[in-house]
C-alpha cells in the first residue's frame, strides 16, 4: 500500500468513526477525539496514529491522552479585556488569534488570515484569542481580547480538579462522554462558547466568522450559535489545508459556508472529506498575496516538531547527496506562530550546524529553491509562487503530499522521507488576487 492509499484509508476510517458517533449520543463538534490533526498531538491524532501503527504506538498514545487532560491545569483561567463603551450594533462577529506584532500603534488589529485591519470593518466585532498575552493600552472599542491568566505556577491543580469533577457530574459519569469531553480542547470549546453566547445577547449579529481550522471550539460555537439564533450565518475561511487533510472531515458544527481560495481544494473537500457542495464558495485568496513576500532560498521549520533527529538526519542526507554549489545560501525561517519555544531554538541551531557542515553545497547565485521540514501547508503557497520545493518528512504518511489526494501536484520520491514537488497548473490550489478583500465577500453574502 503506497502513501496515498494509506492516507485515504485513514480518512475513510475517520468518516466511519464520525458516522458511528451518531448512534452514541456524542457531540462530535465538542469531542477532542474528533479533532483529527496530522500535525499536533491531539486525542484525535493519537487515535488515528494508533489505528495506523497498531499496538507499538500504545505507550505514546497514553502519553498524548494524559498530556491533553493535564493541559487543562495550565489553561484553567482566562481573562477578558474589552473597552467597548459604545452602543454600536455589529453585523458580524469575527473570532481569530492575536500576537503583539498584529496590533498597530493606534490599538487596531491587523489580521494575518484575512489581510484586513479592524479599523476598515466598521460592522465587525472582533474576539481575539491572545497567544502571547499582549493587550494594547489603547485597545479599540470593537475588539475583545481573551488571554490566559499567568500565575506563579504553571499548573493550577485546584482548578483542574474542580473542572474534572464538574465534568464528571455534568455527564453523570458516562464513560462514553467522558472519553470524548475530558480534554483541554473540549474544555476550551465550552469556555469560548460561553463568551460568544454572552455577546450574542448584547447584539443581533447576522454572521459569525472564523479563519477555519476545524478546531473543536470553532465547530462547537457554530453549533451552539444555531441554538441561540437559527438565522445566524456561520462562515469559515479555509486559510490553509495540510497534506493529510484529516481534521477537515465534515462533521457537526461545520460552517454553513466555507470560503475556499482554490478550486482543487474544493474538489478535495467535496470528493474526499464529504463536504456538501452547496456550502463551499470559491473565492480569491484573502490570506496570501502573489508579491507580498518571497518564499525562496529558505529552510522552513514547522510549528509542530515530530522526531527531530530524523528530520536533522534526512536534511543532512539531502545535502550530502547533491554536488557543490547545488543550492542557494538558505535563510532559516521559523513558523510565524512559534512563541518563545526553546525546542524550536535548539532545533534551529542544529539546522545551522548542518548548513555549516555542508557549506560547499551553497553558492551565492540566486536559485528559486526552498526546503520544508515536517508537516506544513506553506508548501502550497511556495509551489503556486513558482518555488522548487524539497519536503523532508519524519512521518511521510502524516506529513507528505501525494497525488492520490493532491491530483495537480507531481511528486518525485528522493528517499523514503524526502520528496520533491512541482505543480501541473498554477492557480488551482491558491488563486491569488491583489484586489480580493473580506468586506467585498461579506457584502455579497450578507
Amino acid at each position: 500500500m503506497n502513501i496515498g492509499e494509506k492516507q485515504l484509508k485513514i480518512i475513510e476510517n475517520i468518516k466511519f468513526f464520525l458516522n458511528s458517533l451518531k448512534l452514541k449520543d456524542v457531540d462530535d463538534s465538542l469531542s477532542s477525539f474528533c479533532y483529527f490533526t496530522s500535525w499536533s498531538e491531539t486525542p484525535g491524532y493519537a487515535r488515528i496514529k494508533l489505528q495506523s501503527e497498531g499496538w507499538p504506538f500504545i505507550f505514546k498514545y497514553c502519553k498524548i491522552i494524559l498530556k491533553n487532560i493535564l493541559a487543562i491545569a495550565s489553561h484553567s483561567s482566562y481573562k477578558e479585556i474589552c473597552k467597548n463603551t459604545s452602543e454600536k450594533n455589529y453585523d458580524v462577529m469575527l473570532l481569530s488569534w492575536s500576537f503583539k506584532k498584529n496590533f498597530l500603534s493606534d490599538g487596531s488589529f491587523q489580521d494575518r488570515y484575512f489581510n484586513v485591519n479592524s479599523n476598515n470593518l466598521n460592522n465587525v466585532f472582533w474576539i481575539l484569542i491572545s497567544i502571547d498575552g499582549y493587550v494594547p493600552p489603547n485597545l479599540k472599542d470593537n475588539i475583545k481580547i481573551i488571554k490566559k491568566n499567568e500565575g506563579i505556577f504553571k499548573y493550577n491543580f485546584f482548578s483542574f480538579i474542580k473542572i474534572i469533577f464538574l465534568t464528571l457530574f455534568k455527564y453523570r459519569f458516562s464513560l462514553n462522554k467522558l472519553y470524548h469531553y475530558t480534554f483541554f480542547h473540549s474544555y476550551f470549546a465550552k469556555f469560548i462558547a460561553s463568551i460568544v453566547q454572552r455577546e450574542f445577547k448584547k447584539n443581533k449579529f447576522k454572521a459569525l466568522l472564523v479563519p477555519y481550522e476545524a478546531q473543536p471550539f470553532q465547530n462547537y460555537i457554530f453549533s451552539e450559535s444555531k441554538k441561540t439564533n437559527k438565522k445566524i450565518l456561520n462562515i469559515g475561511y479555509l486559510h490553509s489545508l495540510p497534506p493529510l487533510t484529516s481534521e477537515m472531515a465534515y462533521r457537526s458544527g461545520a460552517p454553513d459556508l466555507l470560503l475556499v481560495h482554490g478550486r482543487q481544494q474544493i474538489e478535495i473537500l467535496k470528493n474526499i472529506l464529504n463536504w456538501p457542495e452547496k456550502s463551499l464558495i470559491l473565492i480569491k485568496s484573502l490570506r496570501f498575496r502573489l508579491n507580498d513576500k518571497s518564499l525562496s532560498e529558505k529552510v522552513y521549520i514547522p510549528l509542530s516538531l515530530h522526531d527531530q533527529n530524523k528530520l536533522i538526519n534526512e536534511f543532512e542526507r539531502l545535502l550530502a547527496n547533491y554536488d557543490k554549489n547545488s543550492f542557494p545560501q538558505f535563510e532559516i525561517s521559523d513558523h510565524p506562530a512559534i512563541y518563545k519555544s526553546r525546542k524550536h531554538l535548539k532545533f534551529k541551531k542544529k539546522i545551522e550546524q548542518v548548513l555549516e557542515k555542508y557549506k560547499d553545497r551553497f553558492s551565492k547565485d540566486k536559485k528559486n529553491i526552498s526546503i520544508f521540514l515536517g508537516v506544513t501547508a506553506a508548501v502550497l503557497e511556495a509551489l503556486e509562487k513558482g518555488v522548487e520545493v524539497f519536503h523532508i518528512c519524519s512521518d511521510p504518511v502524516f506529513q507528505s503530499y501525494n497525488k492520490d489526494i493532491w491530483k495537480k501536484i507531481n511528486v518525485t520520491k528522493i528517499s523514503d522521507c524526502i520528496f520533491q514537488y512541482k505543480l501541473e497548473t498554477k492557480g488551482q490550489y491558491i488563486d491569488f488576487d491583489k484586489s480580493a478583500t473580506l468586506d467585498t465577500y461579506l457584502n455579497k453574502i450578507l
